[in-house]
């Protein structure tokens, strides 16, 4: 079964040295489904745990039919940085984007 079309949005990643807090959601035949989660491993790769309430899992599954399909392929969207990053309104918090601000070899 494929997946139809959806976007990914990041509005929030809190700053840590190993591991980052990250609120999103991601846009599905017209409806915002809001996630949580961890980004973490800035050595051997990057991995990405993103967490659904019960409401927003039931919400998937009923729009795209395949809640576990849905989840894998944000996680490998995420790992891969196909999102788009809006910082959001609360201006006073520090964050930074994935991949932002680490020192060069």
């Amino acid at each position: 079964m494929s997946l139809p079309p959806y976007q990914v949005v990041i509005d929030y990643v809190s700053e840590g040295e190993v591991a980052n807090l990250i609120r999103g959601f991601v846009e599905l035949n017209g409806k915002k489904v809001r996630f949580s989660g961890v980004a973490y491993g800035r050595f051997g790769g990057q991995n990405f745990s993103p967490q659904f309430t019960r409401a927003a899992k039931e919400k998937i599954a009923s729009l795209t039919g395949d809640f576990a399909g849905f989840e894998e392929d944000l996680q490998l969207r995420l790992v891969r940085g196909d999102f788009e990053a809006r910082p959001g309104r609360d201006e006073h918090h520090h964050h930074h984007h994935l991949g932002e601000g680490e020192a060069q070899p």
